[in-house]
């Protein structure tokens, strides 16, 4: 988020603290190691790298517009979503709640600086060459053509040099990188182009920058804090950057080390990540043991900020201070025990997969009592709809969706299917896009006034919370139906059917970009012509005690000598935690739901939905299903919603009723200390949670879920059917015959008979993804994995490769089709006898079998 400094005075970064003057102009911002100016250089980056990431997104949704390729060709495509999700994750996130912790933080304990401001300085610094390296491959693509275009117009004699003609070429041959973000190996080891080297590179120096912040925040924090401030009292927005920057601590320099094994099997012939040798499997592994925790690197300062501004505007203590903050310690423990659940389809032992299981769903404890809290801070408070509070209240709706789908998640059976799909992508972007941006917005606005001595446009801002908000649910709500009904993600051309849900998402994310817009045109518009603010007070925050310290900067700006101090009922800590304490109002009595109340709500609605589980496992019919192992996950998937779908209802309604309820109300009743209400939300979340793991246990042990490892036998009675993946295409394998189809068109299994499927890779990481049948397993090189199911009825079946492998990932798909079994005999042995002929054809080499059609291999979409 951009904030801007006032034109209008002096903003507090501009008073030096050792007494000398402060350079001006561009030599400040180059030189500077104030944390507040370096700050301000965070937001702005990050600022900036966000519309960036944005515009790919958008792009990409101009794509999905139609199912064929229309706006862009397919490698643009995947350059697009390499980039927006690098540039998102990398240079947007991180680098904007990295400068809001730099310019309130020290203020906030009660400190001159950070620990280190050199080093904050250096920290900076290393972002934009780390982001200029790793967009190399499209700015050096326009430069290159730029001069092409220009020397192209000049008599040849006035043409450079050869050799600079040459270096042109080689600027032009530097393309947008095709890993994905996740730079999965082994593709991203074969692509050649060598800006996939720049790439590692340049995630590996962003690394450096934000494993050096981390060190800063955690030595500020731990070193810097003022005498009246202390871990009791300590704000929840330090209490989540320190813990983000403990994980950063952790997981950024097994990121780096991967990044350099990964450069080495690249330029220098190694096999850290190739067979022979550690293999695909151990690059996931160390990528994900970053990548899981590098979501809640993400989330914590969120989390932290509304913890914070909530009770600002509800004019009472944050409710449970001391189980948020152990949440958020349990979330930054708990946060590299979950790595594993990316990797699920990959064959991995079935007794691996469900311990990380397990921490996957108690994972989602932590986030649970947050959002319970919040709600409970909000109820019994004197609500001011401002736009920080209104972000705050929109986020916590946007959130609970997002992390409701992500329990889904957890569950092993229902990943299998949904992994790689769009309802990741639908999941992932109710929390990256729910609840982060609108946490930044939410500070954005709250600081704005303590940072540029201005009020913003109010009005413009809520139209922009309620234009966002819709903005988020209509892109992303359809990409989870659209997963739900097996469409893969990272598809550039996809099947018609799904051509409505693709335009509304579209539509979404218009919207998504006309709030960006209103925002950047409030802020740059309200920082040049608004409202000056002449009292150090801007939000009264001092009539309900939550008056914190950084207000005091704003206070020594005005000269106001009676609001320099805090005092009179604020707190130098955090008004968050349990030091500061509201006189009772002459409708506490009356107001206040008891403890006992609560604890009977919270079990009222447990019992509501323990009796809709119980519903779910004996009344759902089990009817109209195509396997049984699409029997047993959409069963699953049956039951998990009864609980689900009223657990959103429940709690976005409560959410919802707050808010009404509570709207300007005259006074706000005190916080009350309750641990038994606490304990029993707590309670309830762990018991539905363990409901999601038993009955995702009860499918997961049965066969046709399992994929079992190489080393299991076929049993007697079932019909092996070999599938290898190559780039772009599948090789369809029948033992019992001896035969196999080089290009499948078309894949054979007899119905009503068990189906082993033998899946393997022979290039890079593939997947077999049959979604009308349940079947979703991934294919990797150098092993195999076996995949059982009974198909029921005859017919045809779409197979995608849902795993990302490569430029016409999108075009890679065939058929299942499914037949009796005296015709699926029939059928192999006509294969049989085409494959002896093309034998006799070509004097003993076998050069492919004759199809069906004439797609190449690919169903004609």
């Amino acid at each position: 988020m951009l904030f801007v400094a006032s034109r209008n005075g002096a903003t507090p970064s501009e008073e030096p603290t050792d007494g000398a003057e402060k350079p001006s102009g561009l030599r400040r911002w180059v030189t500077t190691v104030d944390h507040r100016d370096i700050g301000l250089l965070y937001l702005a980056f990050g600022t900036f790298a966000g519309l960036w990431g944005g515009i790919d997104a958008m792009m990409m949704r101009a794509e999905l517009l139609g199912p064929g390729v229309t706006v862009w060709d397919i490698e643009t495509y995947n350059a697009l979503f390499t980039t927006h999700g690098i540039m998102m994750l990398f240079f947007f996130a991180a680098p904007v709640f990295a400068g809001i912790g730099n310019y309130v933080i020290p203020a906030l304990i009660g400190a001159d600086d950070m620990a280190f401001p050199r080093l904050n300085a250096i920290a900076f610094w290393l972002l934009p060459p780390s982001l200029f390296i790793v967009r190399a491959g499209l700015i050096t693509e326009v430069i290159g053509k730029a001069i092409m275009a220009t020397i192209g117009q000049l008599p040849v004699l006035f043409w450079p040099i050869p050799s600079f003609l040459t270096f042109t070429e080689k600027l032009i041959a530097l393309k947008p990188p095709t890993t994905g973000w996740t730079i999965y190996t082994p593709l991203s080891i074969q692509l050649p182009n060598e800006q996939v080297d720049l790439l590692l590179l340049g995630l590996h120096l962003s690394g450096i920058a934000t494993t050096l912040g981390a060190i800063n925040f955690i030595t500020t924090i731990f070193t810097e804090k003022g005498e009246d401030v202390s871990w009791a009292n300590l704000d929840l927005f330090s209490w989540s950057m320190l813990t983000q920057s403990g994980i950063i601590l952790f997981a950024f320099p097994l990121l780096g080390s991967a990044l350099i094994m990964l450069l080495f099997d690249r330029n220098f012939g190694t096999t850290f990540f190739m067979n022979p040798g550690g293999g695909p499997i151990l690059y996931q592994h160390l990528f994900w043991f970053f990548g899981h925790p590098e979501v809640y690197i993400l989330v914590l300062p969120a989390f932290g900020l509304l913890s914070l501004i909530i009770p600002k505007f509800s004019g009472r203590r944050l409710f449970g201070f001391r189980f948020v903050v152990y949440s958020t310690l349990g979330v930054g423990v708990l946060s590299f025990g979950v790595w594993a659940h990316h990797m699920f389809a990959t064959g991995i032992d079935p007794r691996i997969r469900l311990s990380f299981m397990i921490v996957s769903v108690a994972i989602a404890v932590p986030s649970a009592i947050k959002t319970f809290n919040w709600t409970t801070t909000m109820w019994n408070g004197s609500l001011r709809l401002t736009a920080p509070m209104l972000f705050c209240i929109s986020g916590i709706a946007l959130f609970i969706i997002g992390g409701v789908t992500g329990v889904f998640l957890a569950s092993i059976p229902y990943d299998l299917v949904v992994h790689d799909t769009l309802y990741v992508v639908g999941h992932f972007h109710f929390i990256i896009m729910g609840i982060i941006p609108f946490a930044m917005f939410a500070a954005s606005y709250y600081w704005f006034p303590l940072i540029t001595g201005k009020m913003y446009n109010q009005r413009l801002a809520v139209l922009q919370v309620a234009v966002l908000s819709v903005g988020v649910f209509v892109t992303f709500f359809p990409l989870l139906v659209l997963g739900g009904e097996g469409l893969p993600r990272r598809y550039a051309v996809y099947p018609e059917v799904f051509v409505v849900p693709q335009q509304i998402a579209t539509l979404g994310a218009s919207i998504i970009g006309v709030a960006a817009m209103l925002w950047l045109y409030n802020m740059l518009q309200s920082y040049r012509v608004g409202t000056p603010v002449d009292d150090a007070d801007p939000w009264d925050l001092k009539e309900t005690g939550q008056y914190t310290r950084e207000w005091t900067l704003l206070a020594e700006r005005l000269d106001d000598a009676e609001t320099s101090n805090p005092g009179d009922g604020a707190s130098h800590g955090a008004s968050d935690a349990s030091g500061h304490r509201e006189r009772p109002s002459p409708g506490e009595v009356t107001t206040a739901v008891s403890e006992w109340g609560g604890v009977k709500l919270v079990g009222v609605v447990f019992v509501v939905l323990s009796a809709l589980a119980v519903a779910g496992l004996f009344v759902l019919p089990i009817t109209e299903f195509d396997s049984t192992t699409e029997r047993l996950i959409r069963t699953l998937n049956r039951q998990l919603l009864l609980v689900a779908v009223p657990i959103v209802l429940i709690v976005e309604a409560l959410l919802l009723y707050t808010v009404w309820r509570f709207r300007n109300k005259e006074v706000a009743v005190p916080t009350p200390e309750s641990p038994r209400l606490e304990l029993s939300w707590t309670i309830a979340t762990a018991v539905i949670l363990i409901f999601v793991g038993v009955v995702s246990y009860w499918v997961l042990v049965h066969p046709d879920v399992t994929a079992t490892p190489e080393t299991a036998t076929v049993s007697d009675n079932a019909t092996e059917v070999q599938i290898t993946a190559h780039q772009w295409y599948y090789t369809a394998g029948y033992p019992a015959a001896n035969v196999t189809d080089r290009r499948a068109d078309v894949i054979y299994v007899p119905a009503n008979r068990p189906v082993v499927f033998r899946i393997t890779s022979a290039d890079v990481i593939h997947s077999v993804h049959v979604p009308d049948l349940g079947l979703k397993q991934d294919a990797l090189p150098g092993q195999y994995n076996l995949l059982r199911t009974t198909v029921y009825d005859t017919g045809n079946y779409t197979l995608y490769c849902a795993e990302y492998c490569g430029e016409e990932h999108s075009l890679m798909n065939t058929t299942v089709r499914a037949v009796p079994p005296d015709e699926y005999r029939r059928r192999v042995e006509r294969l049989r006898e085409r494959a002896r002929q093309n034998e006799t054809n070509s004097s003993g080499l076998r050069e492919g079998l004759p199809h069906e059609s004439t797609t190449g291999g690919r169903t004609s979409r």
